[in-house]
């Protein structure tokens, strides 16, 4: 986003570019930025250091790969390939998906205490569980029953277990300190409240600093883009995108200057103004699927309407569930209905 575009959305970024690989940053007061590489189209998330050695939480761990280990062993110090020799003394893990949860068993071997969301890691560890058959081919259903392409459902059963490649299976229940709504704790000595963000995860930990209005916001608010809001397999929330519009209500409780450090792209403030961006963004999408079904329609269907781009494998997950989303979400409204046809679910406005 162009310094012009920022202040015209009400963004005012507190850095205009991000640390190298090799860097650590000070973002603010007892809290350090490091951003690490990721295998995807979204190329990079974002880690937080709190506190100093002796007393360090480490919130997030990219996804389980060499490069990330590598980092990690640069800032930490390297002890051997699998290994580093002076750990962060806690992990906080926000949630289950790769790019956060990845290196979670790693840092645990290592000697770091973990923090975390009971469900995020029930969930993380029942997908690691998943065997390649089963999971391609529940997968494969899913792409079936909602439109794709038969070269498309081919291609996800054949890819099988893609998350397991890239994060280690988490370790037990006992390992873990789970935090919950609401909470107060303790992370590098200063004190943060546990809020929670759902729609784009069931139960995803974010950290609020309320002496200085710091909110670690992982994916629920990103400065220029919008966070994946998906209907997905094995995820108990048929209607995210209420879940993350609900949640975005209680963020507008928290003060106007508040810092927001996501999960990706660049630190600012304009809280208010980017919340007001989301919601008129689904609010135009909303608009589109429902204008896009005077006729049953697919959930791929919506493809055309929402996503006008060449889609990879995994934006093409990203693009099913969040097409679900919106059509779930006015299907709740009562405006659209469902039926099926053939073995595809189609959805049509009422009346």
């Amino acid at each position: 986003m162009s310094a012009n575009r920022a202040a015209a959305s009400g963004i005012d970024f507190v850095f205009h570019d991000s640390p190298e690989p090799h860097e650590s940053r000070v973002v603010c007061e007892n809290i350090r930025w490091q951003r690490l590489p990721l295998p995807f189209a979204l190329d990079h998330v974002n880690c937080w250091l709190l506190g100093e050695p002796g007393n360090q939480v480490l919130v997030d761990t990219g996804v389980a790969m060499a490069r990330s280990r590598e980092q990690w062993q640069l800032h930490f110090g390297q002890a051997g390939e699998d290994s580093i020799s002076t750990p962060p003394e806690s992990l906080l893990v926000t949630h289950f998906h790769p790019d956060h949860a990845g290196l979670a068993a790693w840092f645990a071997q290592a000697g770091s205490r973990l923090y975390g969301s009971a469900v995020e890691v029930e969930l993380s560890r029942t997908l690691c569980g998943i065997d390649n058959e089963t999971y391609g081919e529940h997968y494969a259903g899913w792409y079936a029953a909602n439109g794709l392409t038969a070269t498309q459902v081919d291609r996800v059963r054949n890819n099988a277990n893609t998350y397991r490649l890239i994060v280690n299976p988490p370790p037990a229940e006992a390992e873990w300190t789970f935090l919950r709504e609401g909470q107060q704790v303790d992370l590098g000595g200063e004190t943060y409240t546990i809020l929670v963000g759902r729609g784009h995860a069931p139960d995803m930990l974010m950290l609020y600093r309320e002496r200085d209005h710091v909110l670690i916001a992982a994916d629920q608010i990103l400065p220029s883009i919008s966070p994946n809001v998906s209907v997905m397999p094995r995820l108990q929330d048929q209607n995210p995108l209420h879940s993350f519009l609900a949640t975005l209500d209680t963020l507008k409780q928290l003060p106007t200057d508040t810092l927001v450090l996501p999960s990706h792209g660049l630190p600012f403030r304009g809280l208010h103004a980017r919340i007001a961006a989301l919601e008129k963004h689904h609010e135009q999408r909303l608009e589109e699927v429902w204008q896009a079904c005077v006729e049953p329609a697919s959930a791929f269907d919506m493809f055309a309407v929402l996503f006008k781009r060449e889609l990879d494998a995994q934006q093409t997950s990203f693009a099913l569930g969040e097409s679900l989303a919106h059509l779930h979400y006015l299907e709740q409204l009562g405006w659209l209905e469902r039926s099926t046809h053939d073995g595809v679910i189609r959805f049509a406005r009422v009346g």
